[in-house]
């Protein structure tokens, strides 16, 4: 069936909104979803689309916090196409440059066709009544309740900031919600396998004149004011880079593969990971890159093709589960790139904020030590485990490792440092894990524990 072509981005942004508020998928699933159907025309529609979606999601109660200081129907009351079309509005009115005018007069668009005119003219007031008083209104007091006020003025739920305060403080809470909510630059990794970072860098610079090498990546560059679609960059066409934020590479070096060895990705997801430990392999060797959902690794395969990888293996399963797919296999390293709650990578997921609960930090933890306790076997005598997660929880990270190695004690804790580029040793704790933050590195939240099983 031919795609539909889409002449208001912002209509759009609304359907895929109403679709992820009264149906909570994933806010990625619903875009490409919606994105199958139909088509925008002019490729800077879909960046529009994107930054609407993401930006009302990612300020969402701040958001209907103002609009019920103008509103005098409550928020949820309203039909969701119309207190989403007044989200989008909102969104325009206090974090975009479009005119207050083009903000309004196009939102009222989006709920005319189907909604009477005092539909039209509610929203319509509202919006003007907010743009008039956009620099009265105030927020609770944060002497009076900070976790209140941090939780409306960044929008998250009350009790992950109310966690976090607990843990780092005020100040520097303050920090990670802000930083959670800043949009973070796209990150490449150069493919060693056909170019140099500097070449690569020189090229880009042609079209991405602020590109930059990364600070602690030896293959990582940042696209810095790049707002396209990287599938359109001829170096991602020559399968010269592949997409991966820094953190993200930094586990692949802390595993730090040799030619010729025989590797598993027990959750290797599109494959960033994945491709990357292929490139330090140098093409060599063998690698078995698991996951449950057969269209993931079909991207996988689609990247390792463009990239000139082939030593990649795919195998779709749960590694806890079907770990007879493996064959009876013996790795020399592992890599467990846990699926998590994902605290560390808000700023790339909003949604994330709204998709968990406090219950998740005891039920994700039980399933990613059950992950590491059925892999463990596999590893052989001096191979190695790198345990990582996108996570900032504790619960999810240093206690995980802590309860495997009383189940494991033929395991021990390597030092990170000794592993990973020379600038990003800075990173590493004192009991060696590595832990990345975005307000205090500017890098996706990050996790990492390297493990090596011991002679009997």
């Amino acid at each position: 069936m031919p795609k539909l072509p889409v002449k208001n981005p912002r209509a759009m942004a609304l359907k895929v909104l109403i679709r992820w508020e009264t149906k909570k998928p994933l806010l990625d699933e619903v875009l490409n979803e919606v994105l199958e159907k139909s088509v925008l025309p002019d490729p800077r529609d879909r960046a529009f689309v994107s930054e609407l979606i993401n930006g009302v999601v990612r300020h969402l109660v701040y958001l209907d916090y103002v609009l019920s200081r103008v509103s005098r129907k409550p928020l949820d009351k309203m039909d969701p196409e119309v207190r989403n079309a007044l989200r989008l509005g909102a969104y325009q009115i206090f974090f975009t440059r479009v005119p207050v005018q083009v903000a309004v007069a196009e939102t009222i668009k989006l709920v005319k066709p189907r909604r009477g005119q005092w539909i039209v003219n509610f929203v319509n007031a509202v919006l003007r009544e907010l743009a008039r008083r956009k620099d009265e209104i105030s927020l609770p007091p944060k002497e009076m309740d900070p976790v209140e006020h941090l939780a409306i003025k960044y929008s998250y739920p009350r009790w992950l900031v109310e966690r976090w305060l607990k843990r780092f403080g005020e100040e520097e809470t303050e920090a990670l919600l802000k930083a959670g909510n800043e949009r973070p630059t796209l990150v490449i990794r150069a493919n060693t396998l056909r170019v140099t970072r500097d070449n690569l860098l020189l090229f880009l610079k042609k079209d991405v004149p602020e590109a930059s090498p990364c600070r602690f990546s030896p293959d990582g560059i940042e696209l810095k004011g790049f707002r396209g679609q990287v599938t359109s960059l001829k170096a991602f066409k020559f399968g010269w880079l592949q997409v991966q934020d820094e953190a993200s590479q930094l586990v692949s070096y802390l595993l730090s593969p040799k030619e010729g060895e025989r590797i598993l990705d027990a959750c290797a997801g599109v494959g960033g990971k994945t491709t990357h430990l292929a490139q330090l392999m140098r093409n060599t060797g063998k690698i078995y890159a698991m996951d449950v959902l057969a269209w993931r690794l079909k991207r996988l395969e689609e990247n390792a093709k463009r990239l000139g990888i082939t030593n990649i293996e795919v195998i779709t399963g749960d590694a806890t589960k079907s770990i007879e797919k493996l064959g009876g296999k013996f790795f020399d390293r592992i890599l467990i790139d846990a699926p998590c709650t994902g605290t560390g990578v808000i700023r790339r997921h909003p949604d994330i904020k709204w998709a968990r609960k406090p219950e998740d930090l005891v039920t994700v933890p039980e399933k990613q030590l059950s992950l590491l306790n059925s892999l463990a076997p596999l590893v052989k005598e001096k191979g190695v485990i790198v345990y990582a997660t996108c996570s900032l929880e504790p619960e999810e990270n240093e206690e995980v490792i802590e309860k495997f190695l009383k189940k494991h004690p033929e395991f021990q804790i390597e030092d990170a440092r000794k592993y990973l580029p020379e600038k990003a040793q800075e990173l590493v704790d004192k009991r060696g894990f590595m832990h990345t933050y975005p307000h205090r590195h500017g890098l996706d939240g990050f996790f990492a524990a390297r493990l090596k099983k011991l002679d009997k």
